[in-house]
């Protein structure tokens, strides 16, 4: 809204610079978008404020209700316009007549009627200001209803009487198939959806929006009916929605517009017209209600609730100033409750915390100390996002990039046609590709290795953590996942050395990784039966934790492989966080001493099936519990002659370690044995020198 500065002045005490001024309103919530310098006659320049008024403040779509704003911010006088109120009924019954058919749709209308005027330009001083606040001036008696509309903020409507049949005045719904030519030119068909104002045969109004050209003030224009009403917001705004309609009084009649102030307004008009030389209006006028007095608004406030909310002890002294000051009188206080009655134009003001707002803004928020906000429950992340934040450190510690992908997805070239029974659908999306909530992360990661892979290596590794969501029993169930994509390898190219390309092996490392940085323990990776239309059907695993089905991980399928960029192996992963965050280690965390005593290092060689799954020769050797085992790895991989072409052997390197006291060769040699009985037995494994 344009808000001249020397019009605002009209109203209220303003003795600082527009500058300072914008500051304090958009200090207490009036934002002043920007300051404009208009030449006017009258000054070589003067300052314009560009304010933006959010949707429940319509009270402020006025230079009345701008001037509320600033006394209060500012502690001055604020002297508002009131013009003599007429009697109600009186001669204008003889003239006119209003019947409201629909009063739950226009709770009041007001009129009143001016005979004999005579139609002419406006005077300087309020072409001015109407240019000024952005309205075109048209003539004396439009302007006045536009004046009064920006000075107040209930809009006007002058009637032509020539155009009133019988100079009746009804107000109802749209019968169907009615039509209206509106001032602007364009001829409208209604329906029973809008809310009219007609005469004795037909519209000669849409209730809020605009007037017909039937009823037009024209030049041979001269007695007139004036219009002030009360219209229900939302049938306006339905209104405007189905001509696709929108004017400056719809705009106002949809944020809710004083009911209080409608024959004020209409009475203002009449004022402005007789200062312009117009003749009295013709005396009383027609007050149609449907609530005679419609009841006060009463809150309750308590102060310790003010306290608490605003992080500031006020005095009750302060708090009755502040809201007093936005036009709130206090009853008396009992039993430290405030019963708080509410401004008529202030109809955004609906529960306690309203109030609080209000003595905040006032009072200022600048003038509230910073403070930490107290409670168990503050300044940390929740058990949740700790234990994500521990995900992630070792999957960007392995050199992968953490991506965020959508939620929202459609059908896309890497889903899985076993997936469509558990799809969430999403209702009335905007397009197909918004369509549903993503079922995996996979064909998110895939889709960016397709879009980037070509021009960024981070798209060859990288990770991303998020919510996922599946049919279950009919209905929605919302999961946490954490996928993985790896293709290449994760080392940059060096001329000194080759850099081999990831396999599986690499991708089970970095799972590995990830599980004992949490310290999850019994981990094993067995073939599926279905390993799922995204990956290899030989190379793809199942993660369990202590037989619990916690992932999947696995080789690309060829087929998808190739829709990629490049040709290197791509790995996928992807586990869920609730199944990991079930398997953390419940027990404290206890700090272990630096080993005193040294190491000593033996390695095996066993011969074993190729076809043996290296989850059997761990299991062999964990069955082995020895206090001075500390811990064995698998340091490399031998096939080829002299070993049959169906058997290979592992290096494995074992570490052995007391606590107590230095090793000697028969103890470690006693738990080696152990180690390799447990070998032959459970994986049928053969040593150097030994036949099988």
């Amino acid at each position: 809204m344009r808000v001249p500065l020397d019009w605002l002045k009209q109203y209220t005490e303003i003795s600082c610079t527009a500058e300072e001024l914008a500051e304090r309103l958009t200090m207490g919530g009036l934002e002043v978008e920007g300051i404009e310098l208009e030449r006017t006659e009258e000054r070589p320049l003067t300052p314009v404020l560009d304010v933006y008024i959010t949707p429940n403040r319509g009270d402020c779509l006025s230079m009345a209700g701008v001037a509320r704003e600033a006394a209060a911010l500012m502690q001055t006088a604020l002297h508002l316009p009131s013009a003599p109120v007429s009697e109600a009924g009186g001669e204008i019954e003889a003239a006119a007549s209003v019947q409201v058919d629909v009063p739950h749709l226009c709770p009041r209308y007001a009129a009143r009627v001016l005979r004999g005027i005579r139609l002419g330009p406006s005077p300087p001083w309020m072409q001015q200001r109407l240019l000024s606040a952005g309205q075109r001036p048209i003539n004396n008696v439009v302007d006045v209803t536009n004046y009064v509309m920006l000075e107040l903020g209930q809009p006007l409507h002058a009637f032509d009487m020539k155009g009133i049949a019988q100079s009746r005045i009804v107000v109802r719904t749209a019968r169907i198939g009615e039509r209206i030519t509106t001032l602007d030119g364009a001829e409208r068909t209604l329906t029973p959806e809008i809310l009219v104002i007609a005469d004795a045969e037909k519209p000669i109004a849409v209730a809020g929006l605009m007037g017909g050209a039937d009823s037009e003030v024209a030049d041979d224009t001269t007695d007139i009916l004036l219009e002030s009403a009360h219209f229900n917001p939302q049938t306006v705004r339905r209104a405007c929605k189905l001509l696709n309609l929108r004017t400056e009084a719809s705009y106002r009649f949809e944020r809710t517009v004083d009911e209080a102030g409608v024959l004020a307004a209409l009475e203002r008009a009449c004022e402005l017209l007789q200062e312009m030389g117009q003749p009295a209006p013709v005396a009383g006028h027609i007050d149609v209600r449907a609530v005679p007095d419609p009841p006060i608004r009463r809150i309750t406030l308590r102060p310790s609730r003010v306290a608490a909310l605003l992080g500031i002890p006020l005095e009750k002294d302060t708090v009755a100033e502040c809201l007093q000051r936005v036009g709130v009188k206090l009853e008396a206080e009992t039993g430290n409750v405030f019963t708080a009655l509410l401004p008529t134009w202030r109809t955004d003001l609906q529960y306690e915390e309203d109030l609080v707002e209000e003595v905040g803004r006032i009072y200022g928020y600048e003038n509230i100390p910073e403070v930490l906000p107290a409670g168990s429950q503050t300044g940390g992340d929740s058990d949740w996002g700790r234990f994500l934040a521990k995900v992630r450190q070792p999957l960007a510690a392995a050199g992968m990039q953490e991506v965020v992908t959508h939620s929202l997805t459609g059908p896309t070239p890497w889903d899985d046609p076993a997936d469509a029974e558990v799809v969430v659908p999403v209702r009335n999306s905007l397009s197909g590709e918004v369509s549903r909530l993503r079922r995996s992360l996979l064909p998110g990661l895939l889709q960016i290795a397709s879009y980037s892979g070509t021009f960024s290596r981070d798209a060859r590794w990288m990770f991303e953590i998020g919510q996922v969501w599946q049919m279950l029993q009919g209905e929605p169930a919302e999961f946490t996942a954490a996928a993985g994509l790896i293709a290449g390898s994760i080392a940059p190219p060096d001329w000194r050395r080759e850099q081999p390309s990831a396999d599986f092996a690499q991708m089970r490392g970095v799972i590995e990784r990830l599980l004992d940085s949490l310290g999850i323990e019994d981990v094993e990776f067995a073939r599926p039966s279905a390993p799922g239309a995204l990956f290899h059907p030989g190379r793809a695993a199942c993660v369990f934790l202590k037989g619990e089905l916690a992932g999947v991980a696995g080789e690309l399928h060829p087929q998808h492989a190739q829709k990629l960029p490049w040709r290197e192996r791509v790995l996928l992963f992807e586990l869920s966080m609730q199944v990991l965050h079930r398997h953390l280690p419940t027990g404290e965390k206890r700090f272990v001493p630096l080993p005193r005593f040294p190491a000593v290092v033996r390695d095996l060689a066993p011969r074993i099936s190729a076809q043996m799954p290296w989850e059997a020769v761990e299991t062999a050797l964990k069955s082995v519990h020895e206090e001075i085992l500390e811990e064995w790895k698998l340091t490399d991989l031998y096939k080829g002659a002299p070993l049959p072409e169906d058997v290979c052997s592992p290096t494995i390197s074992f570490t052995f370690r007391s606590k107590h006291h230095t090793l000697t060769d028969a103890e470690v040699n006693a738990t080696l044995e152990q180690l390799q009985n447990q070998l032959r037995q459970q994986c049928g494994a053969r040593f150097a020198g030994e036949e099988g």
